[in-house]
């Protein structure tokens, strides 16, 4: 064999192998684009659920275990902020939703979870809320795309709202919307 021909062979040998990477990658990108999400409310498990903040919204968290410790006892509304030690955006979006007027009053609840060590959140929650240390795993386990993440969740551990909060989110806005319509035992209070 001359060494055009090896030449030649050796090139139609890498096309070959190119063509099924770039197979591989298409499918990848297919799954990743369709969501491969189960039904809302159809009892699927975290891990194959969520992809979006949207596709969050309606999930039940089960009433047993590390997912339903992320709910806090009697209160009408939890909002779970996901973070990452470390984080400027993490520390800047907790600052801001411990002075949120009703985290701040007690009336929604207030529970960071995060990646690593709790010390940093609990200086920037200033004692008005709790913190889930190295929580990687619920991180996982919701797919959290990125920190800071937000979600709301209702008494009964259903996720209301869920969001990716940027330096421009309204804070306060976002939780009285995520709060929303208040028991009339609170009304009344």
């Amino acid at each position: 064999m001359s060494f055009i021909e090896s030449a030649v062979l050796l090139a139609w040998v890498a096309l070959v192998l190119l063509a099924l990477g770039l197979a591989g990658l298409l499918r990848q990108v297919t799954l990743l684009t369709r969501g491969q999400t189960g039904p809302r409310g159809s009892g699927a498990t975290p891990g194959d659920a969520p992809r979006s903040p949207r596709d969050l919204v309606g999930f039940r968290l089960p009433l047993t275990g590390d997912l339903a410790d992320l709910v806090e006892p009697g209160a009408h509304r939890t909002v779970v902020a996901f973070i990452s030690p470390g984080c400027p955006s993490c520390a800047l979006t907790l600052r801001g939703l411990a002075g949120v007027p009703d985290v701040d009053a007690g009336s929604v609840a207030l529970v960071a979870v995060s990646s690593g060590s709790c010390d940093p959140a609990l200086e920037e929650l200033g004692g008005t809320g709790r913190c889930v240390g190295q929580g990687r795993d619920l991180l996982d386990r919701l797919q959290v795309p990125a920190t800071p993440y937000l979600m709301a969740v209702d008494g009964a551990g259903t996720i209301v709202a869920a969001t990716l909060p940027d330096p421009d989110t309204d804070l306060t806005g976002w939780v009285r919307r995520a709060r929303g319509p208040v028991p009339l035992a609170e009304e009344q209070a």
